[in-house]
């Protein structure tokens, strides 16, 4: 155990579970472009063109909270799983005239085809200063995991790329879990996984359902990070013990 920084505020620390997406790596340049590769194979996929098109994509992108530059921290844009997804893509088809059973079909056929098709490693940006970061709490005698609602293959492959995944003493994906996030079950089975005290455990991400999670398990410590997610300080505020404005604060002392 050891005294870890946290901005302002100093935790004597077991284990510190890190959201990805928005935390450590930018959450806008990975999931736009996913979205948007979706959102193309499926209307191809459809036939759909012209004025359905347009209107299609529209409500798309009205329904995950984007608005131009901006995407609505209450959407489902920073929270939704896979599977989640195709139900919303679907959802919008039906409503546009496409069989439920048609509309399903492409949402899952543009779910599974973006994966082969875009290359993630690409388009996956960690935040400056995060290796070390990690580093420095893992020669502090620091555990560490993560909890993401992206898939727990995906995730260890991109982690390898960046030349983080060895950091990391445990990695626990949306695929592992009954229930999604703010759901604590992600922060029970890391717990339970690296046998560690929960109230010298911290939680740091950027969302609103991370922070409700973190409150929900009852951790020691609950860290919300403006860096790159799309929450506001007062959004964390509700439900985080201390709220920072990157992963950079964080450090052993």
């Amino acid at each position: 155990m050891r005294t870890i920084r946290f901005g302002p505020r100093l935790f004597e620390t077991e284990l510190v579970i890190f959201d990805k997406d928005g935390t450590l790596t930018d959450f806008k340049k990975t999931w736009i472009p996913i979205l948007e590769k979706r959102l193309e194979l499926m209307l191809e996929q459809l036939g759909i063109q012209g004025i359905q098109m347009e209107r299609i994509v529209k409500e798309i992108y009205r329904t995950y909270g984007i608005h131009g530059s901006e995407v609505d921290a209450h959407g489902p844009l920073p929270f939704s799983t896979p599977w989640e997804d195709e139900i919303i893509f679907a959802s919008v088809l039906y409503r546009h005239e496409v069989s439920w059973q048609k509309a399903k079909q492409a949402a899952h056929y543009a779910n599974v085809k973006t994966e082969e098709l875009i290359d993630r490693f690409t388009i996956t940006e960690l935040f400056d200063g995060v290796p070390k970061v990690l580093e420095d709490l893992r020669e502090s005698g620091i555990l560490i995991s993560l909890a993401t609602a992206d898939l727990s293959t995906i995730t260890a492959d991109i982690l390898k790329y960046l030349k983080i995944y060895d950091l990391f003493d445990y990695i626990i994906g949306a695929d592992m879990v009954k229930k999604d996030k703010p759901d604590p079950e992600m922060i029970e089975k890391s717990l339970k996984e690296l046998k560690v005290d929960r109230r010298r455990t911290a939680l740091v991400g950027d969302s609103i359902v991370d922070m409700k999670m973190g409150k929900q398990a009852d951790i020691g410590l609950v860290v919300g990070v403006l860096e790159g997610g799309v929450a506001t300080r007062k959004d964390l505020e509700k439900d985080a013990d201390v709220v920072i404005e990157s992963v950079r604060e964080i450090r052993p002392i």
